[in-house]
């Protein structure tokens, strides 16, 4: 699974749930989730421009 996560400075997509768990306890937000790598980039582009 992939997560695409967004902080006020970046966006980053992540693979780990551990590394989602300790962004969320840093304040970043959730933008959206797919088991399809190349969604999760196409998400991220979208997350961009949100």
């Amino acid at each position: 699974m992939y997560y695409i996560m967004f902080s006020n400075t970046e966006e980053v997509i992540l693979d780990n749930i551990h590394e989602v768990t300790e962004k969320l306890l840093e304040g970043w937000k959730l933008y959206g989730y797919s088991a399809d790598e190349r969604l999760s980039h196409s998400l991220l582009h979208e997350c961009k421009h949100y």
